[in-house]
């Protein structure tokens, strides 16, 4: 038997605890061709360093199924948990508040609504911090089951005014967030690990932001705007790496 506090998969014939899926998912997503790729790319076309956008996609990664960690759905661990339903708009949720936390002015309540609309449908003179930190972070975290589920019809009435932690969480993140250091180097996400840290040791996260994603923005592939691809990108890393990850670590015995 395991020591598992926090799950992130527990089934008849394997079971994942939750900080170990977020480590390992970061350190795929942190390995790929593609995630060098990608920082390649975004050197190229607009002078972002390229470590900046490795510990974003690993941001990415960490704060995928974080939601997952909300009290109300691991006691069903106790016996078998699968589902964790709109575990991915929380973890957006999360996602968004830390960079607002931050000072990220893109993701603020007077922000919030047209830089979605400025990176998903119209197109953005400059990549600022929080236009990038939106495109590789927010987005992906929000659409990482976009097979699944049905984001078309998102509202606010489908989202959550605060994450409160399950107990048994607490301790595993804060000692996932407290090794990130030595990965994690960027100022921006760096910034944004300690603040989690700091914000998860309460166990309480109130005052979540509102996602306000809309149809167009799921469906506007005729003429999509050139920095939308950033999303894309993370997204496939993040699946890929979510998916791997999974299938391994769920045929083990629990």
């Amino acid at each position: 038997m395991g020591t598992c506090r926090c799950y992130a998969f527990k089934g008849t014939e394997g079971s994942e605890c939750l900080a170990d899926h977020l480590r390992e998912v970061m350190a795929c997503s942190r390995g790929r061709w593609e995630t060098e790729g990608l920082a390649r790319k975004l050197s190229a076309l607009y002078g972002i360093d390229g470590e900046l956008v490795k510990d974003l996609v690993s941001l990415a990664a960490l704060l995928h199924d974080v939601g997952k960690a909300y009290r109300e759905y691991q006691p069903e661990c106790e016996e078998l948990c699968k589902e964790f339903p709109s575990h991915y708009i929380l973890s957006a949720q999360l996602a968004a508040y830390l960079g607002r936390a931050v000072g990220l002015r893109e993701l603020s309540a007077e922000e919030i609504v047209r830089t979605f609309d400025a990176v998903l449908l119209r197109g953005v003179s400059g990549l600022t911090e929080g236009y990038l930190y939106t495109l590789a972070v927010v987005i992906p975290v929000l659409l990482h089951h976009y097979a699944q589920v049905n984001l078309a019809r998102l509202t606010s009435r489908d989202q959550f005014k605060e994450l409160q932690l399950y107990e048994g969480c607490l301790d595993d993140l804060r000692g996932l967030l407290a090794k990130l250091s030595g990965i994690v180097k960027s100022e921006l996400p760096g910034r944004v690990v300690e603040t989690a840290y700091g914000v998860l040791s309460k166990g309480v996260v109130s005052d979540l932001p509102v996602i306000p994603l809309i149809r167009e923005h799921l469906f506007n592939l005729r003429k999509p705007p050139p920095q939308r691809f950033i999303a894309d990108a993370v997204l496939g890393i993040l699946n890929l790496c979510d998916g791997v990850v999974a299938s391994r670590s769920r045929s083990k015995p629990s």
